[in-house]
């Protein structure tokens, strides 16, 4: 039987699984790396694959790394993340090194996008978005059929659109008013504090900020659920930056379905659904899509990268294909 390695590497979690053709066979998970050098995460790739599966190895056909991003697709490799301290890494290089396999990097994002056409609700749309509301703001798009990645594997950096063009607010790419700094969970306790000091708001959540104690995203969406007026303000914020994206992406693209993932937002379902759709149609002149959760889950990304490990697009192994040969063959 013939194997893959799908590699779903996020800013907070990396997530690893031995798949077939068909499907996940088998998963690891582990916290990211936060400290190291250009060659720490991708090692801790290595080390996790060799040790979970390394009787199973010479069974692998193609491995794929669905990464957060900027990349440099040319190359592989990260070049410059705003939401992990190790900023810039190489991927490509060292994994085909190591593994001796092809090995290809794409951004997280248009991975997932590629895999809802393969394996979940886009199957039979030629038009569709793919959209993660996580730590941080991204996207993959597809059009016409075709998976769209940009010059440097960068298309849909969705998160940095300006959706405020007042905004005191910066991005943690250091850019004001970007959509992910209102909706990127890694910002909301930033946006809280704001707001406490800024609008001078009165709840039990406003006092915990402004006391200096450490915050999370959970922790805005548990107080909403309880009322807190800080909390209430937050996600209002949140959800009229993400109907502003949404309808963005709905007006230059065109789609007929917008899939969206993602853990903050597959957590908070119920907070975030309704409203977002609401909104979002308010701000749509193309025609509205429909707007619906990915079925896949916590696993999109992996089935992402499945997907582009299955069925690599012809664009995606143009880059990438000579560089890998190079390597496989000692060339490089």
């Amino acid at each position: 039987m013939e194997y893959y390695l799908a590699v779903d590497l996020g800013a907070t979690k990396t997530r690893i699984a031995l798949c077939t053709r068909e499907g996940i066979v088998e998963k690891e998970t582990y916290s990211t790396p936060r400290q190291g050098n250009e060659l720490t995460i991708a090692n801790s790739i290595l080390e996790t694959v060799r040790a979970k599966w390394h009787d199973l190895l010479r069974r692998v056909v193609t491995v794929s790394v669905a990464s957060i991003g900027p990349l440099d697709i040319t190359e592989g490799k990260v070049t410059y993340t705003p939401n992990i301290p190790v900023h810039t890494f190489e991927l490509l290089k060292p994994l085909v090194k190591g593994l001796r396999k092809p090995v290809y990097v794409i951004n997280d994002c248009v991975a997932a996008a590629w895999g809802e056409r393969l394996y979940g609700d886009a199957r039979n749309a030629d038009n569709f978005v793919y959209l993660t509301l996580s730590t941080g703001v991204g996207a993959g798009v597809v059009v016409d059929g075709h998976l769209l990645m940009g010059k440097m594997g960068n298309a849909h950096e969705v998160g940095h659109i300006v959706v405020d063009f007042d905004s005191e607010l910066r991005c943690g790419c250091g850019g004001l008013g970007h959509w992910e700094t209102y909706a990127g969970a890694a910002n909301l306790p930033r946006v809280a504090k704001y707001i406490a000091e800024k609008e001078h708001v009165d709840s039990e959540l406003a006092r915990i900020v402004l006391s200096g104690a450490v915050i999370v995203a959970k922790d805005v969406f548990d107080y909403y659920r309880r009322g807190d007026a800080l909390a209430r303000r937050v996600i209002e914020l949140y959800v009229k930056a993400t109907a502003a994206g949404i309808a963005s992406m709905i007006n230059a693209y065109d789609p007929e379905l917008v899939i969206i993932g993602g853990s903050v937002f597959l957590n908070n379902i119920d907070v975030l659904y309704e409203p977002i759709v609401t909104l979002t149609k308010l701000n749509v002149v193309t025609g509205m899509p429909a707007i619906k959760p990915t079925r896949l889950g916590d696993d999109a990304g992996l089935y992402g990268a499945l997907a582009i490990a299955v069925e690599t697009p012809r664009n995606l192994v143009e880059v990438q294909g000579p560089l890998i040969k190079r390597i496989l063959e000692g060339t490089l």
